[in-house]
């Protein structure tokens, strides 16, 4: 039994160092439900059991979560401009630019949660207000509330990824020790 606290306590450890991983924009739901997969065929060869300590349904749950996390993240930059009264141009150009932002930030600017986060919501902004102005027609003035709406949304969506990965980790790690 001892075996299971051990693997159960190494997983729950890694997978929290994943999650975490989640604030740098890194993919830490995904590593923790690899860890969980990892955890099961090794707890099942270790102990010589079927497995079961974190069941596959408890993976398939965190499998779930974590998709709905990635497309909310993705999706927010571009419902916020929506709600700031973007037009479909503005919105693309959130969705893009909040992806390019992102990446950008963490490389331009390494402290851990703010680059990612502030090139994310800057990169939607530009986005969102160059949509606006190059093919939605927009003034520079005009395209200021889309761009708003855009970094706002893409700031809820990153700050919802990681309210799931918190989840996620909870659902997994209980499944690690309770069965």
């Amino acid at each position: 039994m001892w075996q299971l606290y051990v693997t159960a306590s190494l997983f729950a450890l890694l997978s929290a160092i994943a999650g975490v991983s989640t604030l740098l924009a890194l993919p830490g739901i995904w590593l923790m439900v690899l860890l969980a997969v990892v955890h099961e065929l090794a707890a099942s060869l270790w102990l010589g059991r079927a497995g079961g300590w974190v069941t596959w349904t408890t993976i398939g749950v965190a499998l779930v979560i974590a998709f709905a996390a990635e497309v909310i993240e993705f999706l927010a930059g571009a419902a916020g401009a929506k709600a700031g009264g973007a037009s479909k141009w503005g919105t693309i150009g959130a969705l893009g630019g909040g992806l390019v932002g992102a990446l950008g930030g963490t490389v331009l600017i390494p402290l851990p949660l703010i680059g990612t986060l502030a090139g994310a919501a800057l990169g939607a902004a530009i986005g969102a207000s160059t949509g606006e102005i190059w093919k939605g027609g927009k003034s520079a003035q005009e395209s200021i509330k889309p761009a708003l709406g855009a970094a706002g949304g893409r700031v809820a969506g990153t700050l919802l990824k990681v309210a799931l990965a918190a989840a996620v980790w909870v659902i997994l790690v209980f499944g690690a020790f309770w069965r």
